[in-house]
């Protein structure tokens, strides 16, 4: 049986020679003028492969290509665009369009057989499967009504994905960004509260869920119980401690008194890239809802997941940018900026909080002795044993050379003491080894706080230094706290 091919052209001439040549090559045709028209015939004569040009009105090559490949009916039949087109661009479109061949339209009538026949070869057609587009015709619309929810649905994936495209402006304003993305989720999607988490490449910043309850208010239960049912899935991924939720959008006024149990249908989708988790989404209602099934859910998660995915990426370079390259820990410039905020702080709201420095002992002799490889080891070893000693919310520098420091807000000087001494003990246990060489070490420590005799930033780290040095001369090993005057 001869195959039969649907030839688009909208020039006479153009056409009327193609189809000449295609019968003299013994192929069944269909010819068509324009996109629309070949879109109607592809369901009335079956063909077993489409030939179109790309210039046509109403709807042209490119756009007939995609309507076919975009409908599980249809989207095996094979497409070959010619076009006098040659630039890269042209190129790069007809293969995203879905066609199997982007051929030029000045080729020999026998290179065009022999392309159409390998793609016949390549992308047959069953009988089974042209019966099952013959039963979809049969049971379906006309074929104008399905072209033009075919058409509404391609612009209103195309106005979906530019709305997300334009959040991309507020990637630095977290809250702003917040707040457009509420505005336009609650647009398309029913729910009764929202949630957006963006996780951070910084293992010490806070997690903050953000909330949208649509105007309404809700009891803090509901909002704590949402809070833990959130981050126990976004545990699955990444172990996430710390975890707090801010309220927006949520005016003054009553509670609404229901349960968090009231809310019966949910869904909670972490998102993931590079198999890192870079945020999550979630929607609660209390009406019976399959998300899954909405009409353009995965156009939804695809966008969200390239908005977290630029947000991440944003947040990641400033996060490098005050950290220190060797221990992952903050950087001298970011401690000077936190000191001075922490001052400024307990200046305005009082409060205590606690400075340590840290001095790894004979560090000059361990790098004279084994190497500086040895010695940049010793050194990301003991910051890797501070990040297991103190809070989340404690925050942790490298100063520069063997020193580290330890800023820990609200902990006075008694408290700061318990998480330093363990630390120094830690140090003091643990069996250094590298490339096979094992080693002891030992850590100074000095400790202070922010008695009111200081005055600024400056004299607390003085203060803090004094102690170190006195740790040192006494012998090394040891944690000295800092005496007041």
């Amino acid at each position: 049986m001869a195959a039969k091919i649907l030839l688009v052209e909208d020039s006479e001439t153009q056409l009327k020679f193609l189809k000449e040549g295609l019968l003299q090559n013994g192929f069944e045709v269909e010819t068509a003028t324009n996109g629309a028209e070949a879109y109607k015939k592809l369901f009335e004569c079956i063909p077993d492969i489409v030939v179109s040009d790309i210039m046509m009105p109403i709807i042209d090559g490119y756009q007939l290509c995609r309507m076919i490949k975009n409908v599980d009916e249809t989207k095996k039949i094979p497409v070959i665009i010619l076009t006098v087109l040659d630039k890269k661009i042209d190129s790069f479109w007809g293969k995203k369009a879905g066609a199997q061949l982007f051929l030029s339209k000045s080729i020999d009538m026998n290179e065009l057989v022999r392309n159409i026949n390998a793609t016949l070869r390549r992308y047959p057609l069953t009988e089974e499967y042209k019966a099952e587009i013959t039963n979809f015709a049969q049971n379906d619309n006309t074929a104008q009504t399905r072209l033009n929810t075919i058409l509404n649905d391609l612009l209103l994936k195309s106005v979906f994905a530019n709305e997300f495209r334009n959040l991309s402006d507020f990637l630095n304003y977290e809250r702003i960004l917040v707040e457009k993305l509420f505005s336009l989720l609650s647009s398309f999607v029913e729910y009764s509260v929202a949630g957006i988490f963006f996780a951070s490449p910084d293992d010490f910043a806070e997690n903050i869920l953000y909330i949208d309850t649509l105007g309404r208010n809700l009891c803090k239960n509901v909002l704590s119980d949402i809070q833990y049912d959130f981050f126990r899935k976004m545990e699955e991924y990444k172990s996430i401690k710390n975890t707090k939720f801010e309220v927006v959008r949520i005016l003054l006024g009553k509670e609404i008194d229901y349960k968090f149990t009231d809310l019966n249908s949910k869904i909670i989708i972490p998102l993931i890239f590079d198999k890192k988790l870079i945020g999550g989404i979630c929607f609660y209602t209390r009406q019976d809802m399959d998300y899954a099934s909405f009409r353009y859910f995965d156009i939804m998660i695809s966008e969200l997941l390239a908005i977290f995915k630029m947000k991440y990426q944003y947040t990641e370079k400033e996060f490098m940018s005050v950290l220190d390259g060797l221990t992952g820990l903050y950087n001298r410039r970011q401690f000077e900026i936190s000191l001075e905020q922490e001052h400024n702080r307990t200046k305005r709201h009082p409060s205590d909080f606690s400075l340590a420095i840290l001095d790894i002992d004979f560090f000059k002799k361990v790098n004279d002795t084994y190497g500086h490889q040895y010695g940049d080891y010793v050194l990301k070893k003991v910051a890797e044993l501070m990040k297991t000693s103190f809070r989340k919310t404690d925050l942790l520098y490298r100063y520069g050379g063997e020193e580290l420091i330890m800023i820990m807000p609200e902990t006075n000087i008694e408290g700061a003491l318990i998480p330093v001494q363990r630390l120094r003990r830690m140090v003091e246990d643990y069996d250094f080894e590298y490339n096979g060489v094992k080693t002891k070490v030992t850590v100074s420590i000095g400790l202070t706080m922010n008695y009111q005799e200081f005055k600024t930033p400056a004299d607390i780290l003085k203060s803090a230094d004094e102690a170190l040095y006195r740790a040192k001369e006494s012998g090394r090993n040891r944690v000295v706290l800092y005496e007041q005057q």
